[in-house]
């Protein structure tokens, strides 16, 4: 009941009265925080910190944690599922259906993020662009049955648009995952350089200027 309840709440306009409703219901969300009209379906909680923002008609789904840092940011028309971590013989070990974003990170628009083994972002991590895949559950090839890991972005780290990340990847600090590149099954991306193909390769060292992670709304 509760979170039906809380289903018909997320489609109240942004206002302070839907904060406290969600709050009374058992989310923890910040007076200052903005929620636009989103469809959530069977998520046990949200904790969103101070200058939050989650645009409108974003769709959550079947997740047991919602956890955004400090002036995070999920902007328009994204799906956030973790239906996968329901998978049978799945071991939760923290991460299953979850999302958490740390401090300044940023989800832009229209990217499919399937968080059944954990989608991590640290601070000012992004999924820029549009249409990009997170995957972190697959079949495995090799030894059968599901692959299901999380998925991490260190510190700086940025996906561009429309790429494709499968499970266990790791995104090393300042690392850029250029346009329409693949990360394979637990790939490691080096930190602080350029990886870009089908399957992405190290290409060159990069260093994002800080003022470019540092966005507010309307920027």
């Amino acid at each position: 009941m509760r979170q039906r309840l809380a289903m018909l709440v997320f489609l109240l306009p942004a206002c302070g009265l839907k904060i406290r409703l969600l709050n009374l219901l058992g989310h923890r969300i910040h007076p200052s925080a903005r929620i636009g009209i989103c469809w959530v379906q069977n998520v046990e909680r949200f904790e969103v910190a101070e200058g939050v923002v989650i645009g409108n008609f974003n769709a959550f789904r079947f997740m047991k944690l919602v956890q955004l840092g400090k002036n995070a940011r999920i902007v328009m028309f994204n799906w956030i599922l973790g239906g996968s971590g329901f998978e049978p013989g799945a071991v939760d070990t923290g991460t299953l259906r979850t999302l958490r974003m740390s401090e300044a990170a940023h989800i832009v628009s229209m990217h499919y993020l399937d968080c059944g083994g954990g989608l991590v972002m640290a601070p000012h991590s992004w999924i820029t662009g549009i249409r990009s895949t997170v995957l972190t559950h697959a079949f495995d090839p090799v030894n059968g049955g599901l692959i299901l890991e999380p998925v991490t972005l260190e510190k700086g780290a940025v996906i561009s648009t429309n790429c494709t990340v499968l499970p266990g990847v790791t995104l090393g600090e300042g690392a850029l995952l250029a346009a329409g590149s693949t990360a394979w099954t637990r790939q490691q991306v080096a930190a602080a350089h350029l990886h870009g193909g089908v399957p992405a390769r190290r290409l060159t060292p990069i260093k994002v200027e800080e003022s470019l992670y540092d966005r507010r709304p309307g920027q």
